[in-house]
């Protein structure tokens, strides 16, 4: 697991190299309240943006191999319930 923040080229960098992994945009101080989930391939996290779009303006990306990994992130900050508050209806990243 590894997390980018202020840092856009290093996390597009990770998507590029890492398809079959797995993001979690949190906020820049993760909060209970939003941790939403999608493969490394969603266009909706890895299409090219301006500077800051994706680790920056309040936000930050923690990246894995599989989805458990940042299951066991998001209790680092109390999300007991579910593990995610949205999972991306695009990419459907519990899905097959």
């Amino acid at each position: 697991m590894q997390q980018f923040l202020d840092d856009d080229e290093a996390y597009t960098c990770w998507i590029r190299d890492h398809p079959a992994g797995f993001v979690l945009n949190v906020r820049r101080v993760p909060s209970k309240s939003y941790a939403v989930l999608h493969r490394a391939s969603c266009s909706t996290i890895s299409r090219p943006r301006d500077d800051g779009a994706y680790t920056g303006h309040g936000y930050r990306k923690v990246v894995a191999a599989t989805v458990d990994e940042l299951r066991g992130f998001t209790r680092s900050f109390d999300r007991t319930d579910e593990p995610f508050s949205a999972v991306c209806k695009h990419c459907d990243p519990m899905g097959d």
